[in-house]
């Protein structure tokens, strides 16, 4: 069994749903897991957690990133709500604990892609991993997810593509619109040469007319506000983005 502050690495800043409508077992296990996630909700049943589930992806644009539910409940059971949670985020890590090992369930919950199916009593050992396993693949998807929208300019500073945003040692630093659309343009065409034709059509695109005298001040500008060599002049030809990491 994976050891506690191995699992506790991945697990302390993950949110999980616990459904599940006997209320011995739901503490018991709400308590245990409290000590080990960020957030832990218990609800009683299938309807209680879609409808928290939807409110909490509408308020606050946000998903749990464990669901761990039983499958024979009131209201709503394990199975459908599996199928809401699926058909709002096809990437929901959803556990499902069952004294039911029906071959129906089974093959209905394995063609939705549940993470895993543990059957009551409840192995511990067996829940410890797996929930380690989760863990890692959400923490490693969301790293991933981090490198492809953050750009290293290196000397700490960073280039946030979805909010286009220039940052150092996580100060934002202010660009006017102009210098914004450039560094856009400059990131996009990484490491390849982007001329002045290019840069004037992108400006026009946005309803800009610039001449080749204002892109050179653009780009003096820019440079002074990022580490040195970030953008280098290509004689006769253009510029070129290259991050000094």
């Amino acid at each position: 069994m994976v050891d506690y502050k191995t699992l506790f690495s991945k697990t302390k800043d993950l949110s999980l749903l616990l459904v599940e409508d006997y209320e011995p077992l739901r503490n018991d296990m709400a308590e245990v897991l409290g000590d080990l996630f960020k957030t832990v909700t218990a609800v009683i049943n299938g309807a209680e957690a879609l409808k928290l589930y939807q409110e909490n992806k509408e308020k606050h644009n946000a998903v749990f990133d464990i669901v761990i539910t039983d499958i024979e409940m009131p209201v709503m059971n394990g199975v459908d709500l599996c199928e809401c949670l699926f058909q709002q985020n096809k990437e929901q890590q959803i556990i499902v604990i069952s004294a039911h090992t029906d071959s129906e369930y089974l093959l209905r919950l394995i063609n939705l892609g549940i993470a895993q199916f543990i059957t009551k009593p409840i192995n511990h050992k067996l829940l410890m991993d797996t929930l380690y396993h989760v863990s890692k693949k959400i923490n490693t998807v969301e790293w991933e997810f981090q490198n492809v929208l953050m750009v290293d300019l290196g000397e700490n500073y960073m280039w946030d593509k979805e909010k286009l945003l220039l940052k150092h040692d996580n100060n934002t630093i202010s660009l006017t619109r102009h210098e914004l659309l450039l560094m856009q343009l400059l990131v996009q065409k990484e490491e390849q040469i982007c001329t002045n034709d290019d840069i004037m059509q992108n400006f026009y695109n946005n309803g800009i007319d610039i001449s080749e005298k204002s892109i050179r001040n653009l780009v003096f500008k820019l440079r002074k506000k990022l580490p040195e060599n970030v953008i280098n002049s290509i004689y006769g030809m253009g510029y070129k983005f290259t991050p000094q990491f």
